[in-house]
């Protein structure tokens, strides 16, 4: 394309567009959201959002979210409890995480997902404190082993942080 043709103005609006659509999207994938759902959204643009309003179908239908609210700033909406507040470079998007999901059962397969992630971890941790296993295992089935470890506790306190908030 033409450089000069450029409109600045015009491609931070499509950048923003692109962005917002691509964040409800990735949080639905996220949160496991089924395809034929539909979810509510709150965009906040600042400026911008005069200029992303005429985009609203374009969003709604490509992120499946509806109704998608645009507002200027958050201090415009009530204030809400238990939502996903998706940062972006010129917007912010909100979430009601009861649009996206079923907030008891998720609740409880978190918990369980907990529970056997804790079972893996304490099952990895006696293996590691079982002299048998660390002096017969070839070292770098250990350091496997304790890379497993880490990957599992950092999973299981990232599940602990997704319960915590839907615990609110």
């Amino acid at each position: 394309a033409d450089e000069k043709a450029a409109d600045p103005a015009a491609e931070r609006v499509m950048e923003s567009v692109i962005e917002i659509i691509h964040s409800i999207r990735n949080a639905r994938a996220q949160y496991k959201v089924d395809s034929t759902r539909w979810i509510e959204a709150q965009v906040y643009a600042g400026e911008l959002t005069p200029a992303i309003v005429p985009y609203s179908p374009a969003i709604q239908t490509l992120a499946r979210a509806r109704p998608v609210t645009f507002l200027e700033s958050r201090e415009e909406a009530p204030p809400s409890e238990n939502v996903l507040a998706l940062v972006l470079k010129e917007a912010e998007v909100v979430i009601p995480m009861e649009s996206m999901v079923d907030l008891e059962a998720e609740r409880e397969r978190l918990e369980k997902e907990i529970e056997q992630s804790q079972a893996e971890v304490a099952r990895l941790e006696a293996r590691l404190k079982d002299k048998a296993f660390l002096t017969k295992a070839p070292p770098s089935v250990v350091d496997k082993e304790r890379d497993k470890l880490a990957e599992r506790k950092d999973k299981l306190e990232r599940l602990k942080q997704q319960l915590t908030r839907f615990q609110a």
